[in-house]
């Protein structure tokens, strides 16, 4: 079952998106922030207002001998608590019951009768199937004076008509800013991103067989990596690019050789059967066309070695003793040395001391035809000893193959593992691709191939291999 997946986004909404949701949450945050400190400010200027009106009515309170009185009328009374926003209420009245002025009817609500003389309560007020705020007085200069009781009450939409005045006024000019932040947003991201369309650009104006670098001399902080990294990935396909077309080329130039000679015979043969058809075919010519024939089946093997020696070593890839391995191949080889008239000297043998257990991991199969390579070669060009040699140092294995021949000079060391190189001593048959097949093994495994040779023309030449050394257990015994 496959599971579901959002389909891509591009970058230009991965960028716009989260910036209008931080804008739009913080707008919101704040407009709310604002209005609820508007509503509190306003309710507290309100109550004050409210309290003032009820002091302002208590100031018309006189007593006289204990019974309390009121200088202020209706219409008085009414100038001095009035509102041009909504109608206030005010009710004057004893304790006992008594009303001096007012046109609030209601009773005294029972959280009032506990307030302090001349401390104001503050309270909600359900008269009408409206509510009122309301705020409670209580006056009595004297203990013997009649206590009155100063109630003076107002609608509460007069103050949430100020609260949504409020928060229009804060809201109405976010949303205006909005018009020209998105805007600013949209054309931002995108400036922003004209340098990535810029160097998609240069990249599909780069054709086939264009593979030079991108510039970055204008490229952003934030790009300037991927340019510099897809400009490594260029250079690297720019080279094996040319190194495979040298490798066709040198391919061809040394198929032509074979081929020729081939054609040459053939129509040596094709004469020879014209001007006589009875005539058998002739045994040496016969002799050669085998000859180049098979030539130029080696060639063509070897290229085919040197084109899939790069992956071979991932067919067969295991961890093994290279100790073994060594034994094996130097065992094989010693038949075709003493043929050559020629000794060949493996660790162990003759006094030597032992290859030490050495694991590493890649193929044994291609790694015995690398060092069966180097082995012919010394038996072919050397002298007449060839030593196998196996040490383990430090954290890699070294494999090495030496013979005492001549030194060979710093032109041929340096390009001997050149594709199709052959040095001033190579035999026709060769094709100059043995050392490089080899190099390409060994470096598939992680190791390097080198050659050295001895100062003064004597001493011969040493080929060492050299392979990461695998931590894992010893092998048992």
């Amino acid at each position: 079952m496959t599971s579901l997946r959002w389909p891509a986004r591009s970058l230009w909404r991965q960028l716009l998106t989260p910036l209008l949701s931080l804008w739009v949450a913080s707008a919101l945050l704040a407009t709310g922030a604002a209005y609820w400190l508007a509503g509190r400010t306003t309710n507290t200027s309100f109550d004050r207002l409210l309290t003032d009106d009820a002091r302002a009515l208590a100031a018309q309170l006189r007593w006289t001998q204990g019974r309390a009185s009121s200088l202020a009328d209706e219409e008085t009374a009414d100038s001095l608590v009035f509102d041009s926003l909504a109608r206030s209420h005010y009710l004057v009245r004893t304790e006992a019951g008594r009303t001096l002025v007012g046109n609030l009817a209601m009773d005294l609500p029972q959280q009032t009768l506990a307030t302090s003389t001349g401390t104001p309560q503050l309270f909600d007020l359900r008269t009408g199937g409206s509510v009122l705020r309301a705020v409670a007085l209580r006056l009595a200069p004297t203990p013997a004076d009649e206590p009155v009781w100063v109630i003076v009450a107002e609608s509460k939409a007069a103050r949430e008509h100020v609260s949504r005045e409020i928060a229009l006024a804060i809201f109405m000019p976010a949303a205006l800013v909005g018009f020209v932040i998105v805007p600013l947003f949209y054309l931002g991201i995108r400036h922003g991103l004209a340098q990535t369309r810029r160097i998609s650009a240069e990249v599909a104006q780069h054709g086939l067989h264009d593979l030079s670098p991108l510039p970055t001399e204008d490229v952003p902080a934030e790009l300037r990596d991927l340019v510099q990294h897809t400009n490594e990935l260029v250079l690297r396909l720019k080279a094996a690019i040319d190194e495979q077309r040298r490798f066709v080329a040198d391919a061809a130039h040394q198929l032509q050789t074979p081929v020729a000679g081939i054609r040459l015979l053939v129509g040596d043969m094709r004469r020879i059967q014209r001007a006589d058809p009875g005539q058998p075919a002739d045994a040496q010519v016969l002799a050669q066309l085998d000859e180049v024939a098979g030539r130029a089946a080696r060639l063509v093997r070897q290229l085919l070695a040197f084109a899939r020696a790069e992956n071979a070593a991932a067919v067969e890839d295991q961890v093994f003793d290279c100790a073994a391995m060594l034994a094996e191949v130097g065992a094989r080889w010693q038949g075709p040395a003493l043929a050559a008239h020629k000794q060949l000297q493996l660790p162990g043998a003759d006094g030597r001391a032992a290859a030490p257990p050495a694991l590493v991991r890649g193929s044994p199969t291609l790694l015995g035809e690398v060092l069966s390579n180097l082995i012919d070669n010394a038996l072919r060009y050397g002298g007449p000893n060839v030593a196998l040699d196996l040490a383990v140092e430090q954290d890699e294995v070294r494999i090495s193959v030496c013979d005492d021949g001549p030194a060979l000079d710093a032109d041929t060391l340096q390009r001997m593992f050149l594709p199709f190189w052959r040095g001033a001593h190579g035999q026709p048959e060769g094709s100059g691709l043995g050392l490089s097949i080899a190099q390409r093994v060994v470096q598939s495994m992680g190791g390097s191939l080198s050659a050295r040779s001895s100062s003064g023309g004597v001493a011969g030449t040493r080929i060492d291999i050299r392979l990461p050394l695998k931590e894992t257990k010893s092998l048992p015994a």
